[in-house]
């Protein structure tokens, strides 16, 4: 079955990736759909600790907003919001940003595996930089 992505259009986005390595399914380094979800990227960081290297990834994909999602806003100059279900001890977190004109929205989540207040603080940083381009 052929995908249909190349019929799915998302508005262009800035993020500050200084922290982050990003593949892409353009690079071929990812696939371009996971679990029948578009897409956009998988992002990759880690922090260097006393002891040791502590590694963390994002999914960013694409998905459709049928209806309003529960969530606070991550900042009021910010159109990311945080999803609600975040959970700190495994270190993981979900942003949705709704697209300026659609029903589609950007997903992005996060996942450490494990508590580390670092990271949380990493996922925070990048989603507070997200701004639609112009």
């Amino acid at each position: 079955m052929e995908s249909e992505l190349h019929t799915l259009e998302l508005p262009a986005f800035e993020l500050d990736c200084r922290d982050w390595l990003i593949a892409t399914p353009q690079d071929g380094s990812v696939p371009e759909e996971i679990g029948g979800t578009p897409v956009v990227a998988v992002l990759s960081t880690a922090m260097i600790g006393n002891d040791d290297i502590l590694p963390a990834s994002a999914i960013l994909s694409v998905g459709l907003l049928d209806e309003p999602v529960d969530c606070a806003q991550l900042d009021p100059d910010s159109p990311v919001a945080e999803l609600l279900d975040f959970d700190e001890a495994l270190g993981a977190i979900r942003y949705v940003v709704p697209a300026p004109d659609g029903k589609l929205a950007l997903l992005a989540e996060f996942s450490a595996g494990y508590a580390c207040p670092d990271l949380m603080i990493r996922f925070e940083q990048l989603m507070a930089s997200f701004r639609w381009a112009a």
